[in-house]
C-alpha cells in the first residue's frame, strides 16, 4: 500500500522536527551538565573509585607521569581500575609497575586488593580498514559500557565498602578507546538522568540517585605534545568532556559551541 503524497509530506515534517527535537534536547543537556557543579556531598572519608584510561604507548608513559608529579595519593582514591586495549602488554605492565613499586610506599592496608586491571578490544587497529572499523568501535563501546558497570569478566568484586558499581572519576589523555570510555560515560549518565524520573519516590533513595548521577565524572588531559591543535581523540570528546585539561597556552579557551565549558590550561603536567 502506498502512501499518498500528502500523507508523506506530514510523514518527512513529523520525522524532521522530532529530529530538531531530539538534537536540540541533546545540545542543551550537554551544556547543562558540562556547566553544573558538583555538589560536595562525599564526606571525606568516603572510598573514591578512580578509573584511569591508558592510551598505550607515549599516552601511558604520560599518564604514570602526571600521576607521580601530582603526588598520588591511594588514601584518597581508595580502589583504581586501569582500562588499556587487547595486546597492550607495555600498559598493563606500567600499570603493575606503579601499583606495585611507586604505591607500595604509601599508607595501602590491601595493595592487591586496592586495583584491577581490565582489558578491552581495539576500537581500529593500525591500518585497519574504514570499512570494519565501526564494528569494532561498537564492540569496544560496549565493552567500555560493561566495564564502568563493573560486569566486565576482568573485573573483581569491588570492596564493600563502594557504594555503587560506577567509577567516581575518569581520567584520560586519550585515545581511541577514551573515546569509547566517555561517550559510555555519557550514555550511561543521561539513562541513569532520565530514570530518575520513573524510579520511585521513595525519599530514602533520593540520595542514593544524586550520588550515582554525579559520578562517572570524566576528566581529559590534552597530550603535552599538542601545542597549538587538539588531537582528534580531543576534538572529538569537547563537548563531552566533564573538565578538558590542556598544557599549552595556545589551547587555552577552546569550546565546542558557545555555552559550552572552555578548555582549561594547567600548564606542564609531565615531569
Amino acid at each position: 500500500m502506498y502512501l499518498s503524497l500528502n500523507s508523506l509530506m506530514w510523514l518527512l515534517l513529523f520525522g524532521g522536527v522530532t529530529g530538531l527535537t531530539a538534537v536540540t534536547l541533546l545540545f542543551y543537556a550537554l551544556s547543562t551538565s558540562q556547566n553544573t557543579n558538583v555538589p560536595k556531598w562525599r564526606a571525606r572519608s568516603t572510598p573514591t573509585h578512580l578509573l584511569v584510561v591508558l592510551g598505550s604507548g607515549g599516552h601511558t608513559a604520560e599518564m604514570f607521569s602526571m600521576l607521580r608529579r601530582m603526588n598520588f595519593d591511594p588514601s584518597k582514591y581508595t580502589y583504581r581500575t586501569y582500562v588499556v586495549s587487547s595486546g597492550d602488554n607495555f600498559s598493563a605492565a606500567k600499570a603493575v609497575e606503579f601499583e606495585t613499586e611507586y604505591l607500595r610506599h604509601k599508607s595501602i592496608d590491601n595493595p592487591a586488593e586496592s586495583y584491577t586491571i581490565v582489558t578491552v578490544p581495539r576500537a581500529r587497529r593500525v591500518h585497519q580498514s574504514y570499512l570494519t572499523a565501526p564494528f569494532s568501535t561498537l564492540n569496544s563501546f560496549w565493552a567500555c559500557l560493561l566495564v564502568l558497570r563493573g560486569r566486565h569478566a576482568d573485573q573483581k568484586p569491588l570492596p564493600a565498602s563502594m557504594i555503587s558499581p560506577y567509577p567516581d572519576t575518569i581520567l584520560t589523555n586519550g585515545p581511541a578507546t577514551a573515546v569509547c570510555i566517555v561517550l559510555a560515560a555519557r550514555l550511561l549518565r543521561l539513562y541513569n538522568y532520565i530514570g530518575g524520573f520513573f524510579s520511585s519516590k521513595d525519599p530514602s533513595q533520593k540520595h542514593g540517585l544524586e550520588s550515582t548521577h554525579y559520578q562517572l565524572r570524566t576528566v581529559f588531559i590534552e597530550s603535552w605534545a599538542r601545542v597549538t591543535t587538539l588531537s582528534l581523540s580531543g576534538k572529538i570528546l569537547l563537548p563531552f568532556a566533564d573538565r578538558f585539561l590542556v598544557q599549552w597556552p595556545a589551547l587555552e579557551g577552546l569550546r565546542a559551541w558557545k555555552g559550552m565549558r572552555k578548555t582549561e590550561y594547567v600548564g606542564m603536567l609531565v615531569d
